[in-house]
């Protein structure tokens, strides 16, 4: 059992930036919650504005690194093989679970 697909899209963020930086996790939460009004859920709600509003904070090139590094938890948790090359793609692989 995988469990609640937004909860695993928390966990996945929460690991990438703690393996980014582990300053990261509490910078970029505090950023969305001021910003968006709300946390890591973002990412699995609508990934395409979490996307936007990393970018903002770390810039373009830093902001996919991160992308890539979720995407890689998710696909670990998951324990699948499958080509996901973006947040979006993710996230339509947990909504299917």
């Amino acid at each position: 059992m995988i469990g609640n697909p937004e909860d695993l899209m928390i966990k996945a963020v929460r690991s990438a930036t703690k393996r980014a930086n582990p300053a990261l996790e509490e910078l970029l939460e505090m950023h969305l919650k001021l910003t968006a009004n709300v946390g890591f859920e973002l990412a699995y709600r609508d990934p395409k504005k979490f996307k936007d509003l990393v970018n903002k904070l770390f810039g373009e090139y830093s902001g996919r690194l991160l992308e890539m590094m979720i995407v890689d938890e998710i696909k670990r948790m998951l324990e699948i093989d499958e080509d996901i090359d973006t947040l979006e793609k993710a996230v339509d692989i947990l909504r299917l679970i």
